[in-house]
């Protein structure tokens, strides 16, 4: 039997895997009012800690340790396979469907998969179902690639960048 994610990605993308599971969780009320409104900025924070988790499982570099200036954050990069610069994914366009009311106590799931778009672009998707297995929201970032030493510069996204 398959789950929600792969028959949902079944349907949309053919042949294509399903997303990668991160956490569950429940909303609070600071997370959606109990009239099912969510908190939009919560939406994409839960799906951003999604992202970072799917990022260091992909790569093994947490994603603040690739932008940070520090020793500690350059040792990290250095010893990564292949040495990483410093540099950071920008988001320049984000998009948010939100499908279904949610209330505070409801459960939910995020899933994250990426889709290439152009060699300088990508595209982070993040899944949100709830616990009866119905997509409740997705969160769309399209994301560019810019190395920040010695200056700021756009890049094509890397071949590490992690993708499903």
């Amino acid at each position: 039997m398959m789950t929600y994610f792969e028959d949902l990605t079944r349907d949309l993308y053919p042949g294509a895997e399903a997303p990668t599971l991160f956490f569950d969780r429940a909303w609070s009320y600071g997370d959606v009012e109990n009239n099912g409104i969510y908190y939009h900025p919560q939406l994409t924070h839960y799906a951003h800690q999604a992202f970072e988790q799917f990022f260091y499982e992909r790569t093994g570099l947490t994603y603040s340790d690739l932008s940070r200036q520090s020793p500690e954050s350059d040792a990290v990069r250095t010893a990564h396979d292949p040495p990483i610069p410093r540099m950071t994914f920008p988001v320049e366009w984000l998009h948010q469907w939100m499908l279904l009311p949610m209330r505070a106590g409801d459960g939910y799931r995020i899933g994250i998969d990426t889709v290439d778009v152009a060699p300088n672009r990508v595209g982070v998707r993040a899944w949100v179902v709830n616990s009866q297995s119905q997509l409740a929201a997705i969160v769309i970032w399209l994301r560019a690639a810019v190395l920040l030493d010695p200056k700021r510069k756009s890049v094509d996204i890397p071949l590490w960048f992690p993708r499903r």
